[in-house]
């Protein structure tokens, strides 16, 4: 899965400043102009008007002139030496004087051969209609004002993990299975279509946000039963997000961007739900990619830092937190702007960042507390490069921080993958004295086979499991049996446990007695600035 982006529905997305000069392609924008081109290559030039063609330069800023601040126009565009008939809709970033343009390939729109059509128009495995179907369809319904409708984007829960054990012939039987079902759980009236990949969308007539949401249930039952045509009766979930016309969005492309931000709540919230559109959870938006690398350039990413304690309430250490503050959105959350980095291929250069920093923050505490541990998350993206453990044994050595302080947060879905790269990067650092963490244990692919052959020296237990224990349910002595479990188990084996999400005495209560290690929570401390952790821990130092 990536965050919410456009680039599934849209064939290209370009960024061009006030002149058309092109300063951005999307990568499958970049795909779709030819298997090379890029922004800055010879095959492209430089202004966006000189790939259109001469005919239809006129109409494309006729539009823009009209309407700037946002137009749609349809044009020829030359791509590798023929002309592409493009929809085109442009939205301007006035704060830096530069224009989105989303382009979609609408060429068999403009011919009269049916049958070439209908290729165009449906999906060639489920036979389906595809997306160029799905954008005709919800534009006419617009045009048409036949009322309110609601548009909604699924995402099967576990397919990825069908696809890579048994490989695409399963998969695709898995895919043309799923479109047979949603077929039957769906309305006579509704359109169902698949976007590509495991995603599928939906357009639900006559009914509103609410109305689509109560129908989804039989989308999520339907789902949930066992898949024959995989072996051992594979079982799936689905992820589904919500925007409805014309509360949500008045046009395609608002409409799909806001369904799949309600369908990446579903996935963060648990997977295998429904969420609908609240414009207070929307993501930033879609030329956030473009933020992060001006966010680079000025400066705007920092470190907080929120501290750890021993079961004494002492500080002992505390986890580095990435921040960004960004000058056109405001303050960004990591849920928000760590995916996209990933997709956008920057996070190896912000990872390597926060390590440094964090780094060389951790050589001015040992000048107080030579004892006290920073923990740092690393991302998937940045384990799996080939230079990892350099990177990390030089950012060592830059500063001349002792190796047995720094424990790396690792998650168990990391550990999923490149499994025999994984142990022999993580034996490498662990042989310099570099420590391991699993991050939200309990909430992955838990396995002892992890705990006992990996070089790991603790557990955190994932904030999740605490949030209930207050409370007198059944749910909560089971969730209380699950945390003493771990706890015992890490042990068992000689590992230290680290409980994070504490927010409250009673908390911190059942897990002192339960024998937890270490603290990290709102109860003792919230994410602070280095100089504030400075603070806190120069009590501790004077002891």
């Amino acid at each position: 899965m990536t965050s919410p982006t456009l680039d599934r529905v849209l064939d290209a997305v370009f960024r061009v400043d006030a002149d058309f000069n092109i300063k951005f392609i999307s990568e499958p924008g970049q795909r779709w102009l030819g298997d090379s081109a890029s922004a800055d290559s010879a095959r492209v030039p430089k202004s966006f008007v000189d790939m259109l063609h001469p005919a239809d330069v006129e109409r494309f800023m006729t539009a823009c002139k009209g309407t700037p601040d946002t137009f749609t126009c349809d044009v020829r565009l030359l791509r590798r030496g023929k002309e592409n008939w493009v929809n085109i809709r442009s939205y301007q970033l006035a704060a830096v004087r530069q224009y989105v343009m989303c382009l979609i390939d609408i060429s068999a729109w403009k011919t009269d051969d049916t049958s070439f059509r209908h290729a165009a128009e449906h999906d060639s495995l489920t036979g389906l209609p595809n997306r160029a179907f799905v954008k005709c369809a919800v534009e006419q319904h617009i045009n048409d004002s036949v009322g309110p409708f609601s548009v909604a984007l699924l995402d099967l829960d576990g397919f990825k993990k069908v696809n890579d054990t048994y490989g695409h012939a399963i998969g695709d039987a898995v895919l043309i299975e799923t479109a047979k079902r949603l077929l039957k759980a769906i309305g006579p009236q509704d359109i169902l279509a698949r976007l590509g990949g495991d995603e599928f969308v939906l357009i639900l007539k006559e009914k509103d946000a609410s109305a689509a949401k109560e129908a989804m249930n039989s989308v999520l039952f339907a789902i949930a039963r066992p898949y024959e045509t995989a072996p051992h009766n594979t079982y799936l979930g689905v992820s589904i997000g919500i925007a409805g016309f014309p509360e949500h969005g008045d046009d395609y492309a608002t409409l799909l961007k806001h369904a799949d931000t309600a369908m990446y709540h579903a996935k963060n919230g648990g997977k295998n739900r429904v969420s609908v559109f609240a414009k207070s959870s929307e993501s930033v938006d879609f030329s956030i990619n473009a933020a992060i690398h001006n966010g680079i350039e000025e400066g705007e990413f920092y470190m907080e830092y929120q501290p750890q304690f021993d079961m004494q309430r002492n500080v002992i250490g505390a986890e580095a937190l990435m921040r960004w503050t960004s000058r056109d959105f405001g303050r960004v959350g990591p849920d928000q702007f760590i995916p996209i980095a990933e997709e956008a291929g920057l996070m190896s250069f912000l990872g390597r960042w926060a390590l440094r920093y964090a780094c060389h923050q951790l050589r001015k505490i040992h000048e107080r507390m030579p004892d006290f541990v920073m923990s740092v998350n690393v991302s998937p993206v940045q384990f799996g490069s080939d230079q990892f453990d350099r990177l990390v044994l030089e950012a060592i050595a830059e500063t001349g921080i002792a190796p047995n302080r720094l424990i790396l947060e690792i998650t168990e879905s990391t550990l999923m993958h490149s499994q025999e790269k994984t142990e022999r990067a993580l034996a490498n650092l662990r042989e310099k004295g570099i420590r391991f963490s699993i991050d939200d244990f309990g909430t992955g692919f838990s396995s002892l086979a992890y705990l006992t052959r990996l070089p790991v020296s603790s557990i955190k237990i994932d904030k999740a499991f605490l949030r209930a224990i207050e409370h007198q349910s059944a749910e909560t002595l089971t969730n209380k049996k699950l945390i003493t479990a771990m706890i015992n188990l890490a042990h068992s084996i000689d590992l230290k446990v680290v409980a994070e999400g504490v927010e409250t005495e009673d908390q911190f209560a059942f897990l002192t007695h339960s024998g937890c290690n270490i603290i990290q929570g709102y109860l003792l401390g919230k994410p602070m600035p280095a100089d504030a952790l400075m603070k806190c821990i120069t009590p501790l130092s004077r002891r």
